[in-house]
C-alpha cells in the first residue's frame, strides 16, 4: 500500500519547511547555542506544521552531528531512527484519544529516567486541549520542575482551551495560517516528483479549497490522483472537488456591485445545475470577499495570494471601486446566506434570497461619485474644508467609512512617520465608539509604540486631516479584546465581526 503523500513529503529539516520563517529561526538558533527550553507549546490552524517542527526539533537536539546552523544532519542513527518512528527516547501522544490522567501518570514516569541514546527525552503531546483538568493538573507539576534532560511540546489547535498555568510554564509559539502561495511552492516542489501535471488555474483550486493547510493540500492531490492519472484537467478538479474558479466569484461580485440581480440569480441557478456545492461557492465567494477586504485596508499584498495577473488585476480594481460600507454590507448578507444555505431544504433559495435584498438595495441608493484624487482641482479645492474641524454638533464618522479611506490614512502617515506606519499597518480596527476608534493589535510591541505620546499625536493629527473630525485612538491587545464581554454592534459596525467569522467560522 502507497503512503500518502503528506507523509511522503513531510520535511525532514527546518530549511524544507515552508513558511514559519521566524519560528524556524528562533528555534535553530535555540539548538545551536544550546539553550533549549524544557517546554515549548506550538499552537495555529490544522496542518501547518506543528508536529513536523516538533519532530524536527526532537531529531535536532539529538543529532549526533548537528549542522552550525542548528539543523540536524539527517543521516546520523538518531535522525533516522527518529525519521523511521522507532526513536526510543522520542515519545508521541494524541491526547485526543489518550484524554485521562492515568496517561499523564505514565510520561512522568517515563520522565524520570535517562535518555537511552539521545541527549534528551522528547514528549509530544498533540491536541494537548483535549487533556482533562485532572491531567492538565498532573502535567503542571512535571513543568514545573522538569528532570534536565526532558523536553515537552506540546501542540494545540485550540489553545484557550488550554490553562493558562500551562501556558505561562511554555515558550510559545503562533503557526500563521498557510497563504495560498505557499501552498503553490509547496505543489512546485511535489508534482515534478510524483510526474503529474496539473494546470496553474486547477491548483489555485486546490490551494483554497485546502482552506490554509498543508496537509488538506497533498491529501486533496492525493485523491485526484488516486485513479492514476498522470495529467490533471481543470474541467476533472472542478467536478470531483464541486468548487468554482476564482474568476466566477468575481463575476458574481461584478453583477451584484451593478445591481444586475436577473444575471446573477442566472449565474447560482447554472451553478446549481451543474452540481456545484452551493454551500462551497458561498464559501469561497466569502473568501474572496475577504482577499478584497485585506487589499482595500493595505493588510495584505496582491502579490501574495497566488493570484492570475488577471485575477489579481481584477481583485485590486474590486478593492478600490467598492466603498467601505458596501463591501461589509455584502460580507454580512453572504455570511447569513451561507449559514442558512447549510440547512435548507432548497440550498439554492437562502443564496437567491440575499441577491435579491443587495441588489435591490443598491437600486435605490444613489449613484456615489468616485472621490477626487489629491491631484484633481476638485481635490485641491476641498482641501481647506478637509482641514477645518467641524464644531461639537457635527455628525460622526461610521467604521464603514473609515474602512473605505484607511488606505488614504495610512498613505498619509507614510509622510510624517515611515517607520510609524509599520506598527499601524498590523492593526485591526475594532469599533467606533463616538470620536474614539479601537485598534487591536496582536503583539505588545506595537501597542507600546502606538501608545507613545509622539506617536499617538501623530496619528491622530492624520485622522483629523483625513476625516476633517477630531478623533481620538484607544490602543488594545488582539487577546484583551476576545476576552472582553460581547456587546450588541449597531448596523455599521462589520469589520470586526466579518473578520472574526471569515478567518474562523468558515472552517467549520
Amino acid at each position: 500500500m502507497s503512503e500518502a503523500l503528506y507523509r511522503t513529503y513531510r520535511p525532514q529539516k527546518f530549511g524544507e519547511v515552508i513558511g514559519q520563517d521566524v519560528i524556524k529561526t528562533i528555534l535553530q538558533n535555540a539548538v545551536r547555542s544550546g539553550r533549549v527550553s524544557h517546554a515549548y507549546l506550538f499552537t495555529g490552524p490544522r496542518g501547518v506544521g506543528k508536529t513536523t517542527v516538533a519532530r524536527i526539533l526532537a531529531k535536532a537536539v539529538n543529532c549526533l552531528k548537528p549542522g552550525k546552523d542548528g539543523e540536524p544532519d539527517g543521516k546520523c542513527d538518531n535522525c533516522v531512527a527518529v525519521q523511521q518512528g522507532r526513536f526510543l527516547d522520542l515519545l508521541e501522544i494524541d491526547a485526543a484519544s489518550y484524554t485521562g490522567v492515568e496517561n499523564i501518570r505514565d510520561i512522568i514516569d517515563h520522565v524520570k529516567f535517562s535518555p537511552s541514546k539521545g541527549k534528551y527525552k522528547v514528549f509530544i503531546i498533540d491536541e494537548v486541549h483535549m487533556l482533562s483538568k485532572s491531567a492538565f493538573n498532573a502535567l503542571l507539576k512535571t513543568l514545573e520542575e522538569p528532570p534536565a534532560h526532558a523536553i515537552f511540546i506540546l501542540a494545540t489547535t485550540e489553545v484557550q482551551k488550554v490553562p493558562a498555568t500551562v501556558v505561562s510554564r511554555a515558550q510559545r509559539f503562533d503557526f500563521k495560517r498557510v497563504s495560498g502561495a505557499e501552498i503553490m511552492q509547496l505543489f512546485d516542489t511535489v508534482l515534478p516528483e510524483i510526474k503529474v501535471q496539473v494546470p496553474r488555474e486547477a491548483r489555485l483550486i486546490i490551494a483554497q479549497a485546502a482552506d490554509g493547510s498543508f496537509r488538506d493540500a497533498l491529501s486533496i492531490l492525493d485523491q485526484l490522483t488516486s485513479q492514476g492519472s498522470t495529467k490533471l484537467t481543470l474541467e476533472e478538479v472542478e467536478e470531483t472537488l464541486g468548487l468554482t474558479r476564482i474568476d466566477t466569484n468575481q463575476k458574481f461580485l461584478d453583477l451584484l456591485l451593478s445591481g444586475d440581480s436577473l444575471a446573477a440569480i442566472k449565474l447560482v441557478k447554472e451553478l446549481a445545475f451543474a452540481g456545484k456545492d452551493l454551500v462551497q461557492f458561498t464559501k469561497n465567494f466569502l473568501e474572496y470577499l475577504r482577499m478584497v477586504l485585506f487589499v482595500k485596508m493595505e493588510v495584505e499584498e496582491t502579490a501574495a495570494l497566488g493570484l492570475t495577473a488577471e485575477e489579481e488585476e481584477k481583485l485590486k480594481t474590486h478593492s478600490v471601486s467598492v466603498s467601505g460600507q458596501q463591501l461589509l454590507e455584502i460580507i454580512k448578507k453572504t455570511l447569513e446566506a451561507y449559514r442558512e444555505t447549510k440547512t435548507s431544504p432548497v440550498q439554492e433559495l437562502p443564496l437567491l434570497t440575499e441577491i435579491l435584498a443587495l441588489t435591490l438595495r443598491s437600486e435605490r441608493k444613489p449613484d456615489i461619485q468616485p472621490r477626487p484624487t489629491s491631484e484633481s482641482p476638485a481635490a485641491k479645492t476641498l482641501e481647506p474644508q478637509k482641514k477645518a474641524l467641524p464644531d461639537a454638533g457635527a455628525v460622526l464618522l461610521d467604521l464603514g467609512t473609515i474602512v473605505d479611506r484607511w488606505a488614504e490614512v495610512l498613505a498619509r502617515l507614510k509622510e510624517y512617520n515611515h517607520s510609524l506606519l509599520s506598527s499601524l499597518r498590523l492593526g485591526r480596527l475594532v469599533k467606533l465608539e463616538g470620536r474614539e476608534l479601537i485598534l487591536a493589535f496582536p503583539y505588545a510591541f506595537h501597542k507600546d509604540v502606538l501608545e507613545q505620546r509622539k506617536n499617538r499625536i501623530v496619528v491622530e493629527q492624520v485622522l483629523a486631516d483625513v476625516f476633517g473630525q477630531p478623533l481620538r485612538i484607544k490602543i488594545s491587545l488582539e487577546r484583551e479584546v476576545e476576552k472582553e464581554k460581547p456587546v450588541p454592534k449597531p448596523e455599521g459596525d462589520l469589520v470586526s465581526e466579518a473578520l472574526k467569522i471569515l478567518g474562523e467560522e468558515l472552517s467549520s
